[in-house]
C-alpha cells in the first residue's frame, strides 16, 4: 500500500493538473462559487450569442467579421443553462485545462520526466491567467493544438484527416488561425517529403487527406451563412472588412508589439515585466533558435526524431505569422503554447543549461500561477446581483459604472455603450445597433455610425454611455470626425446626467419629451431583475 502511494506521489502529473485546475478556478470564481465577470473581447461574443438567442442572424442583423464558432458555443450553453453569469468563467477554466492537456499530450512525444508538464505550467502561469477572456482566440488555439497532437506520432490518413478537420474547426472560430495552421501543416508535409524522399505522389495524397476534411468542415457552414444572409454581405463582413478596415484600429497594426506594458502595483511590476519580456522574446525568436539548432545538429544526429520538433516548429511559426501584423499581448500568448514546448525542449538535456536555471524556470511558472490566484482572492472586489446572477467585479471603476447602470435600467431595456460592450450580457440589456461599439477610426464605417443613430431614434433609447476616448484620436490613423454625426445627434436629443472619472465615461440621457413609455423585455432570455449590491 505504501509502495503504491509512493509511486503515485512520484508522478507530478495528477498534482500539477489538480493545482492548475484549482488555480484557474480561483482566478475565475470568488470562493465558494461567485463568478468573476471581466474580459475584453468575450463580452462581444456573449452579446451576439444573446442576440442569436432572440432570433437575430449574424451579419444580417448585427455586424461581425469572424465566423460564428464562438457565438454558437455560447448560444448552445445559453439554451442548455440559460443566460447565466457563471458561463464565461466556467468556459475560461475549461479552455485553460484543455490547452494545458494538449500541451502535455504533445510534450510527451518530445520530452520525458517532469519536463513534460513544464510547458503547460509556463503557459498557464506566464500567459493564460493574465487574460481571463474566454474569446475566439482560445477556442481556435485549442483546435490548432489538438491538430498538432494528432499528428505528432505519425501521419496516417486518418490522423491527417482529423488534423484537417480540426484546422477547419479552428477556422470557424478565427479565420486567420485556421488558415495559417493548414498552411503550416502543408509546409511540414513538404519538409517531410523532401527529408524522407517520399516522392511527390505521397505528398499529393497526404495533402488531399489533410485539405479535403478541412474544406469539408468549413464549406458547409460558410455556404449556409452565404445563403442565409446573401453572398455579397457575407463576403463584405468576413473578407472585405478584414482586408480594408480591420487594421485601422489601434490594436490592428504591427506597432502594438511591445507597446502594452503591464500596469500593476509597484511590488508586482518587476515580476510582471519579466513575464512580459519573456513572452515577447520567446516569440518569434524561439523559432529562429530552433531552426538554427536543427541546421547545426540534424546531419550529425540523424537518429533523432526530428520530425516531431519540426512539426511544432513549422506549425507554431505559421501560427505566429497569423498574428504578426497585430501582435498585442493577448494574441502573443494565444499562440505561445508551441513556442513554449520548443523552448523547454531546447533548454533540457542534451542542452547545457545549468540545473539551477531549469529549477528557476519551474519556480517562476509555479509562482506566477499561484500568485495570480492569491491576488484575486485577497484583492478588492465588488458584488453585483445582476439579472444573470450574482457576479464579482475586480475593477472598482468598472464596478461603479455597472452599479449605476443596474440601478437605472431594467432587464430587456435598450441601452448603448459606445466604446465598450461589457454591460449588456451581465445586466441583461439590449444593444439596439448592429455594431457592438464605435471607434474614432475608419474601423467604424459611416453606414454603421448612421445605423447607431437610426436605432437610437427608432427605439428611443434612454441612456447612452459615452467615452472621452471617442473624442481623442488614440492612434496616428485616428479620426474623430467619423463620429461627428453621432455626437451631433447626442447633443440634440440627449443631455449628460452622470460622469465617471475613470474610465472617463459619461452617461447621456434622452430628453424627457422624447423618451418612449415603457420598456421592452425579452422573456425568452429567462432574465429576472434583481436588486442589491455589496461592495467590499
Amino acid at each position: 500500500m505504501k509502495g503504491a502511494l509512493r509511486n503515485f506521489l512520484s508522478q507530478p502529473g495528477p498534482f500539477l493538473f489538480l493545482a492548475g485546475f484549482g488555480c484557474l478556478y480561483l482566478d475565475a470564481f470568488i470562493l465558494p462559487h461567485t463568478p468573476i465577470y471581466q474580459g475584453d473581447t468575450a463580452p462581444i461574443y456573449l452579446l451576439e450569442a444573446t442576440k442569436m438567442l432572440e432570433g437575430q442572424v449574424i451579419y444580417r442583423d448585427f455586424f461581425q467579421f469572424t465566423l460564428p464558432g464562438t457565438q454558437v458555443v455560447y448560444l448552445l450553453l445559453f439554451k442548455w443553462f440559460g443566460v447565466r453569469a457563471w458561463i464565461p468563467s466556467a468556459m475560461w477554466v475549461v479552455l485553460g485545462i484543455g490547452l494545458a492537456w494538449t500541451c502535455v499530450v504533445i510534450s510527451k512525444q518530445l520530452l520525458s520526466g517532469a519536463s513534460v508538464y513544464l510547458p503547460s505550467l509556463l503557459f498557464l502561469g506566464l500567459g493564460f491567467v493574465s487574460e481571463r477572456d474566454p474569446t475566439h482566440h482560445w477556442f481556435s488555439t485549442l483546435a490548432g493544438m489538438a491538430a498538432i497532437a494528432v499528428l505528432m506520432a505519425k501521419r496516417s490518413p486518418s490522423r491527417l484527416a482529423a488534423a484537417g478537420a480540426l484546422c477547419g474547426l479552428a477556422t470557424l472560430f478565427t479565420q486567420s488561425r485556421g488558415f495559417v495552421a493548414i498552411v503550416g501543416f502543408a509546409t511540414f508535409l513538404l519538409w517531410e517529403c523532401r527529408t524522407r524522399k517520399q516522392g511527390w505522389g505521397w505528398l499529393v495524397k497526404a495533402g488531399m487527406y489533410l485539405v479535403i476534411p478541412f474544406l469539408a468542415t468549413i464549406l458547409p457552414v460558410t455556404a449556409y451563412l452565404a445563403w442565409k444572409v446573401g453572398l455579397g454581405l457575407f463576403i463584405k463582413c468576413t473578407v472585405v472588412f478584414l482586408m480594408k478596415y480591420w487594421s485601422k484600429n489601434s490594436w490592428g497594426t504591427i506597432y502594438v508589439y511591445g507597446a502594452d506594458l503591464p500596469i500593476l502595483p509597484l511590488w508586482l511590476e518587476a515580476p510582471a515585466l519579466l513575464m512580459w519580456l519573456f513572452i515577447h522574446l520567446l516569440l518569434p525568436f524561439v523559432y529562429m533558435w530552433f531552426f538554427v539548432h536543427y541546421r547545426r545538429h540534424a546531419i550529425a544526429h540523424r537518429e533523432e526524431p526530428w520530425d516531431r520538433p519540426m512539426l511544432i516548429g513549422i506549425v507554431g511559426f505559421f501560427l505566429f505569422l497569423g498574428i504578426a501584423f497585430s501582435p498585442v499581448w493577448f494574441r502573443l500568448i494565444s499562440v505561445a503554447p508551441p513556442a513554449l514546448i520548443l523552448f523547454v525542449w531546447l533548454i533540457m538535456p542534451p542542452a547545457k543549461l545549468p540545473r539551477s536555471l531549469r529549477r528557476l524556470v519551474w519556480a517562476g511558472g509555479l509562482l506566477a500561477l499561484a500568485s495570480q490566484s492569491v491576488m484575486v482572492q485577497t484583492g478588492w472586489r465588488g458584488y453585483i446581483e445582476s439579472p444573470t446572477g450574482r457576479a464579482a467585479l475586480l475593477d472598482p471603476d468598472r464596478y461603479e459604472n455597472d452599479r449605476w447602470a443596474l440601478g437605472h435600467t431594467r432587464p430587456g431595456d435598450f441601452y448603448f455603450q459606445a466604446d465598450d460592450c461589457d454591460e449588456y450580457f451581465l445586466l441583461g440589456l439590449r444593444n439596439p445597433a448592429e455594431v457592438s461599439f464605435v471607434t474614432a477610426t475608419p474601423y467604424s464605417r459611416p453606414e454603421q455610425v448612421q445605423n447607431v443613430i437610426e436605432m437610437l431614434e427608432k427605439h428611443r433609447v434612454r441612456f447612452v454611455m459615452w467615452s472621452a476616448w471617442l473624442d481623442v484620436p488614440r492612434t496616428p490613423g485616428g479620426d474623430v470626425s467619423v463620429l461627428t454625426t453621432l455626437r451631433a445627434y447626442l447633443r440634440a436629443h440627449y443631455h449628460p446626467v452622470k460622469r465617471f472619472d475613470a474610465p472617463y465615461e459619461e452617461v447621456w440621457e434622452r430628453d424627457r419629451s422624447e423618451v418612449s413609455m415603457g420598456s421592452i423585455t425579452i422573456p425568452s432570455l429567462g432574465l429576472k431583475p434583481r436588486a442589491g449590491l455589496w461592495p467590499r
